[in-house]
């Protein structure tokens, strides 16, 4: 029709599809200026603007209820909350994503490490670690492969209801004051870092594992096989280190990696150290 723009130009101009403009018809966002006996859809140039906003705010991800809705009652006042609003949701689901990108990065960085050191088998070594915050869940049975597992998910779960990304970068602690004990693992615990962005305030069981030089081996072996520990401990009096913190014992790949063998993790030691 003279004057007016079908539903194809209509289209064409604002990069959107013929079915867009007939569904923001059917659902009663955008109706054309003029339906004829045919059924041919027609808009006037007047509506531009309109669809331009509607096209707009589709584009930054607002959802078409709302847009309906902002678009029947538009005026500024509703504008500015419109948008403050979706503001807010995506700083929100930013924060989610970084959170997310952290998680991803901290399980790249475990891989890469296992393949840098895969050939240092058993030979201790001192490393220097940053401050690592941790959730920490204590064993309630003997430890063993089985409650092993089962405290590791309990742990992973917690952070599930707290809506806490895992690190996947996890193991077990063994309390530094029990060392010297007939049962080493009393008090220990399963771990799992968190991510750097992560706000654990409302965790209860949150712990801070210091910066500082470690004593370090890394072994094919679970956590409660204490053969590789004594050699570690051995090692550390021979060259005149003092413990000062608690042993981590952390799983760089677990068993699924493993076709040959479930038995065993690639783990490695970690002992806070200082000299004499």
């Amino acid at each position: 029709m003279k004057g007016l723009l079908s539903i194809s130009e209509m289209a064409k101009i604002h990069s959107i599809s013929r079915q867009a403009l007939i569904h923001y018809d059917k659902i009663g966002l955008f109706k054309p200026m003029v339906v004829d006996e045919n059924g041919y859809r027609y808009y006037s140039f007047n509506q531009i603007p309109f669809l331009r906003e509607i096209c707009y705010l589709k584009s930054v991800g607002i959802k078409l209820k709302y847009i309906k809705k902002h678009i029947e009652n538009r005026n500024l006042d509703s504008s500015i909350s419109l948008l403050r609003y979706h503001k807010d949701f995506l700083g929100k689901e930013i924060q989610k994503m970084l959170t997310i990108y952290d998680s991803i990065e901290n399980r790249i960085e475990a891989y890469e490490k296992a393949e840098d050191n895969n050939q240092e088998l058993y030979l201790p070594t001192i490393e220097y670690f940053p401050k690592r915050r941790v959730v920490f869940l204590p064993y309630e049975n003997e430890l063993c492969k089985e409650e092993l597992h089962i405290t590791m998910m309990k742990a992973w779960n917690m952070l599930e209801i707290n809506k806490m990304q895992s690190s996947n970068r996890f193991g077990t602690i063994i309390l530094k004051n029990s060392i010297k004990k007939s049962n080493i693992f009393e008090g220990a615990g399963v771990y799992i870092i968190l991510n750097n962005n992560a706000d654990d305030s409302k965790l209860e069981d949150a712990v801070t594992l210091p910066e500082g030089k470690y004593a370090c081996m890394y072994k094919y072996g679970m956590p409660y096989q204490k053969e590789y520990l004594n050699s570690l401990l051995k090692w550390i009096e021979d060259n005149e280190y003092t413990i000062i913190g608690d042993i981590i014992d952390e799983c760089i790949l677990d068993s699924t990696f493993y076709k040959s063998s479930t038995d065993v993790d690639f783990c490695q030691l970690q002992i806070h150290v200082e000299k004499y």
